[in-house]
């Protein structure tokens, strides 16, 4: 299984920290993440993780304006994503692109 991981700006990143790592001990699942610069403001803000230590938790990582990443292709399959947490303004933007 392959998921793309978004951890957004909202607060409550330790959401998507506490889900990557429960990610981690499955070996079948591949995962993609994505982290925005608010998110990483935020992780320095609500928790004393280092965003080192989140990255690790990821089978691949990709910054989050780069447009050549390899999950930002049409051609690249996954079996889902989750962004977590997601604000309500977050999930309005997607909803309306």
């Amino acid at each position: 299984m392959r998921l793309v991981i978004g951890i957004s700006g909202a607060s409550g990143v330790w959401l998507g920290y506490k889900l990557l790592q429960i990610l981690k001990s499955y070996t079948d699942i591949e995962t993609h993440l994505v982290i925005t610069e608010g998110a990483i403001k935020n992780f320095a803000l609500e928790t004393t993780l280092d965003i080192a230590e989140v990255l690790k938790l990821a089978d691949f990582s990709y910054a989050n304006n780069n447009l050549g990443a390899l999950i930002a292709s049409g051609s690249f399959t996954t079996d889902g994503m989750v962004i977590v947490p997601c604000s309500m303004k977050t999930l309005a933007g997607i909803v309306h692109v």
